[in-house]
């Protein structure tokens, strides 16, 4: 089985993601990625923050759903491996190029929603240059 490199991002709902930063900041010490900022394109999200050891992240959405499952991290070659196990084991998947990150998304048995993420963009690229960027468009298979 492929492993994983430990936990990328947790999506977080929350009702008001300027007072979530605010309290993300206050409280926990996280601070915004300003690298992927960008993808707050509509001020309800996703807005990226860390913790100060740069080792957990969580992607804010504003919005009134709970919140909805893990990202789980992988290199370049292990989300590479899981594309390979999901398909051997008849798991619906989809495949996300994000233009600064690659995304598998799929479901388990109860319907939850979860994700594998990998930062190694340009070794994914080389495997799957066709996926169109952009989860909306994203290629399923």
């Amino acid at each position: 089985m492929p492993l994983l490199s430990g936990v990328d991002h947790c999506h977080i709902n929350v009702n008001n993601l300027s007072n979530a930063v605010t309290w993300y900041e206050k409280v926990l010490g996280f601070k915004v990625v300003e690298e992927l900022a960008f993808w707050d394109e509509t001020g309800k999200g996703p807005l990226t923050l860390q913790d100060q050891n740069t080792t957990t992240r969580l992607a804010l959405f504003e919005g009134e759903v709970r919140s909805k499952g893990i990202a789980f991290g992988a290199t370049g070659e292990q989300f590479i491996a899981w594309l390979a196990h999901f398909k051997s084991m008849d798991i619906k998947t989809v495949l996300a190029d994000h233009g600064v990150t690659f995304s598998i998304y799929f479901k388990d048995e109860s319907g939850n929603s979860h994700e594998i993420t990998s930062h190694d963009y340009e070794h994914i690229k080389m495997f799957y240059p066709s996926v169109e960027q952009g989860s909306h468009s994203a290629k399923k298979s």
